[in-house]
């Protein structure tokens, strides 16, 4: 009798080798997924490092878009006309990154590479950051330089040419850059007047002499 209740025992359980078996595969299982798991927690982290990247890449892009479109004239005596070369630009801007957006503020844009982490940046300053100018943008590798380029699409790596004075501002400024190794090129259009308005106390104190 009591070897029927054994034999009836072992047919409805699990032999030790059976239970090893399934212990054996379950971790397999549990291994598989917790390198799933890793994988996609990887990927999360650098996509999310790459939105990151690309949110901030897009929010400088958008200031110094901003900033160009605004640039003004200076008077035909001013002291802020627009200056620039390969690495900088000085000028007047309605559309300065601080508190004084729409009134025309003089402003610099300096390019400078930073051979320790190799990164080139632009940095920004203007009346309220002169001691300590605000990293606008930057990007990986030496590559940099601003080109300006005239109504008649001729390009310059100063401003004003030398040989041309008509206009305080020219059509375009184009920034060569890179990323991700690659050349990256940008183009910024100013949408203001390219030279001062009359100073009409002047012009009426001419006519009356």
């Amino acid at each position: 009798m009591s070897k029927m209740v054994f034999s009836r025992y072992r047919a409805a359980g699990f032999t030790i080798l059976e239970m090893l078996v399934v212990i054996a595969m379950s971790g397999m299982i549990v291994m598989i997924l917790l390198q799933a798991l890793q994988n996609v927690m990887t990927l999360h982290h650098r996509f999310g490092v790459e939105l990151d990247r690309n949110r901030q890449q897009a929010m400088a892009q958008s200031w110094v878009r901003q900033l160009v479109e605004g640039l003004q004239p200076d008077l035909e005596d001013g002291e802020n006309k627009l200056q620039g070369s390969s690495k900088e630009i000085k000028g007047l801007s309605t559309s300065v990154v601080t508190e004084q957006f729409g009134m025309p503020t003089p402003f610099s844009l300096k390019m400078r590479y930073n051979l320790a982490n190799n990164r080139t940046v632009i940095e920004y300053a203007d009346q309220l950051h002169q001691d300590t100018p605000m990293e606008l943008w930057s990007w990986e590798g030496s590559r940099g330089k601003f080109i300006f380029i005239d109504n008649k699409q001729r390009e310059y790596e100063t401003w004003p040419p030398e040989l041309d004075h008509s206009r305080q501002i020219p059509a375009s400024i184009r920034l060569e850059a890179e990323r991700d190794g690659q050349p990256w090129i940008l183009s910024f259009n100013p949408g203001g007047p390219v030279n001062p308005l009359p100073d009409l106390k002047k012009t009426y104190a001419g006519a009356l002499n």
